[in-house]
């Protein structure tokens, strides 16, 4: 199955044009635009992901988004027969 990409359109406003600068200065050997905005993104993304806080919302997120897509397999009553084995 083909994995669809999505698409973005961004305006170069001053901040990115600014991003770009420095984007260009660290990767010179990178003429393309958008391969440099998807570096800066990636890099981006391991900074903010350093912060613990930020890096456990990430996973909440997706521990979230995972959360009733799989259903059960174990039947309805699963959990209450677990417990009541509990007390045997």
């Amino acid at each position: 199955m083909p994995t669809s990409l999505r698409r973005y359109q961004l305006s170069e406003g001053p901040e990115l044009q600014a991003a770009l600068a420095v984007a260009r200065a660290a990767w010179p050997e990178e003429s393309s635009t958008s391969k440099l905005i998807t570096q800066l993104a990636a890099v981006g993304a391991d900074h903010l992901s350093a912060d613990p806080a930020i890096a456990q919302a990430a996973r909440r997120a997706q521990i979230s988004d995972l959360a009733g897509r799989y259903p059960s397999r174990l039947g309805p009553n699963y959990l209450d027969d677990l417990r009541q084995e509990w007390n045997r």
